[in-house]
This record gives structure tokens, C-alpha cells and sequence, in this order.
């Protein structure tokens, strides 16, 4: 959706070059001939950048800029005074007020457009930042709580095996610290996850075998199969199959995909493999024979911190990050990820990767 421009002049040939400039450039214009009509404006359709003229009857720019500036609900949009003036007092007086730029009369199509096109680049950088600050903080205090829990169990367990002296005692208490270990270790690992995709370090794009890191992932995960009586079968045809993406980051999306699958399905099924041209993308699906995911519970399966109320078959644990991170790391490559429940039960998650 385009951004909404509020130009406030009480001039109208420029309130008309003014709105030319920025329809051209494709953004939605507001207007005012006033300082009470742009804060009348600025009430009911909240603008993402104003251009405020100085000189205006009623109260001036300045007054009107300050007014929005106590308001909690506008004192965020930036402000871009416009003036005849030149005289460095008033482009000083125009910051203290609270305004973010200047634009001097006679008007230039491209400084116009510049100016705005740079205020609503600062605007969503800074969104951007708040909403990463903001997940930042709701994943530590998660992770604070999730990792208080193994950590417990690890020093509980490791008080025992100080006293402990029989050897198949001993082995079943290390047992339980390894596991208690991992999954402190997984928390970590999505935290950091997370950190590198909200810092937007996607791998580098290249030419590579899709096949080859199917046939990968299947192998890294056959002993947690056979672990759980679970029979994986693969339906892909001949390769070599080259896509366009970044292997690395396509190797994780479809390990925490078969690992889910097998995380959630119970003992002695089957899941399967497939992969298929789609257009220009190669799909590539994992589907189980697990109990699904309610459907009141689908709607949020990509979102961060996402839970759901079906559980591991084997005691294994989650942050509800995983899915996620599948989601970004696969539009990071031009990629697009979804799920599908079949009637008969079990669960579909499929991954598109573009063709060269």
C-alpha cells in the first residue's frame, strides 16, 4: 500500500504542484489550506509524512507543528516545513518545533520527492527496528523462562550421579543431563537464528542441486527415524534437479521440516518425501502420518513463538520458533512456504525454491 502524503498550504497553485509531484511518484495525497484543517486531517487519516507550510492564516506552521507534536497519536509522523524563508533562525526555529526537514520555495519536482522518499525511509527503518527490539525482548524472556526448566533438571541430575554408584544408574542419570543439555542447546540455537535473519544476512544466491540436499537431509535423519520405528520414503524424480537459491539455508528449511515430521508422528508410520516442477519453482513436500494440526491453530503455524496443542512423540521439545525461520529463510530466496491437511489425517509441509 502506497504511503499518505498530508501537504498543508494555504496557496492553491501550490497545494496543485505540490499534489503533481507526489501523485506522479505514486503516494496518496491529503490536504489542508490551514493548521486546524491539518490537525482536523491528521485526527480521522493518520498521514505517514507532512509537508507544513510556514505562513499560513490562523496559526502558523510552526504552532500547528507543535500541536501535533503533543499529541501522543501524531507526534511520530515527521514533519517537512516548507518556506520562502532561507534565514538559518527560522530553519532552527522550524527544528526546535520538532520538524525533521526543509523545503524552500520555488518548488523542484525531484528535491520534493527526495525529501519525502528519505522521511519515509527513516519512518520504516525505524518500525522495523522497534519491531525487532520487540521480538528480541518477547524471545529472551521466553528463553529465560524455557531454559530455567532444563537447567533445573541438569543440576539436579548431576547432584545424583556425585552420589551415585552403580554404572547402569550412572548411565541413565547422564542420559538425562545429555537430553536436559540439548535442549537448552536447541533454545539457543533458534535465538541465534533469529538474530542473524532480523540482521537480514541472507546467504548469496546461486545455481544448485535440489536433489543432492533432499538425498542429504533424508540421510541425516534416517537414525531418528529408525529410532522411532518411522519407514521414510522418497518420490523425486531423476536428478540432477538445479534450483536457485542458497543450499545452506534450503538444507536447514527442509531438516526442521523432516525433523518436525518425525518429532510429531507416533511410532511405526511412515512419512514421505516428494518433490515436483510447479511452474517455475520445484515444490518439495514432507507429509506425515501425525495428528495434524487443529484447524483453529493453523492461521499462526509461520509466526514467531507460534504453539501448538499437538506434542512430540518422544518427549522432544520446542520453542515455536522453527517454523518461522523456515518462512524467512525460504523468502529469502525468492521462496514461498505452506501447509496442507489432508482429510484422512497427517500433515503436508511443503517448500518452492525457483528454478534457475
Amino acid at each position: 500500500m502506497s504511503a499518505t502524503i498530508l501537504v498543508v498550504d494555504d496557496t492553491p497553485t501550490n497545494l496543485q504542484l505540490l499534489v503533481k509531484f507526489l501523485a506522479d511518484a505514486g503516494y496518496r495525497i491529503l490536504v489542508a489550506e490551514d493548521g486546524e484543517t491539518a490537525l482536523e486531517q491528521t485526527a480521522h487519516n493518520k498521514p505517514d509524512v507532512i509537508l507544513l507550510d510556514i505562513t499560513m492564516p490562523g496559526i502558523d506552521g510552526y504552532e500547528t507543528c507543535q500541536r501535533l507534536k503533543r499529541s501522543p497519536e501524531t507526534q511520530e509522523i515527521p514533519v517537512i516545513f516548507m518556506t520562502a524563508r532561507s534565514q538559518i533562525s527560522d530553519k532552527l526555529k522550524g527544528f526546535e518545533v520538532g520538524g525533521v526537514d526543509y523545503i524552500i520555495k520555488p518548488f523542484e519536482k525531484e528535491e520534493v520527492t527526495a525529501r519525502v522518499h528519505t522521511q519515509l525511509t527513516i519512518v520504516r527503518q525505524k518500525r522495523e527496528l522497534q519491531q525487532m527490539l520487540e521480538q528480541r525482548h518477547r524471545f529472551m524472556c521466553m528463553a529465560a523462562h524455557d531454559l530455567r526448566n532444563p537447567l533445573t533438571v541438569l543440576s539436579c541430575w548431576s547432584e545424583l550421579g556425585i552420589i551415585a554408584s552403580d554404572p547402569i544408574e550412572m548411565k541413565g542419570i547422564f542420559q538425562k543431563m545429555k537430553d536436559a543439555a540439548g535442549h537448552m542447546a536447541s533454545i539457543i540455537e533458534d535465538f541465534l537464528e533469529l538474530s542473524i535473519l532480523h540482521a537480514q544476512q541472507a546467504g548469496k544466491m546461486a545455481i544448485f542441486d535440489l536433489q543432492t540436499v533432499v538425498e542429504q537431509v533424508a540421510d541425516q535423519q534416517t537414525f531418528s527415524a529408525k529410532a522411532k520405528g518411522i519407514s521414510l520414503v522418497m518420490q523425486i524424480p531423476p536428478g540432477p534437479l538445479l534450483a536457485l537459491g542458497n543450499r545452506s539455508q534450503t538444507h536447514q528449511i527442509l531438516t526442521n521440516y523432516l525433523s518436525n515430521a518425525l518429532k510429531y508422528s507416533p511410532i511405526g508410520t511412515r512419512t514421505a518425501i516428494t518433490m515436483a516442477a510447479t511452474g517455475k519453482s520445484w515444490r518439495v513436500q514432507i507429509q506425515d502420518q501425525g495428528p495434524g494440526i487443529p484447524p483453529h491453530e493453523r492461521g499462526g503455524l509461520f509466526c514467531e513463538f507460534a504453539r501448538i496443542s499437538s506434542k512430540p512423540t518422544g518427549g522432544e521439545r520446542s520453542t515455536g520458533l522453527g517454523l518461522s525461520i523456515v518462512k524467512a529463510l525460504a523468502e529469502a530466496q525468492g521462496g514461498r512456504v505452506g501447509a496442507e491437511f489432508p482429510s484422512d489425517g497427517g500433515s503436508v509441509f511443503w517448500v518452492e525454491i525457483p528454478v534457475p
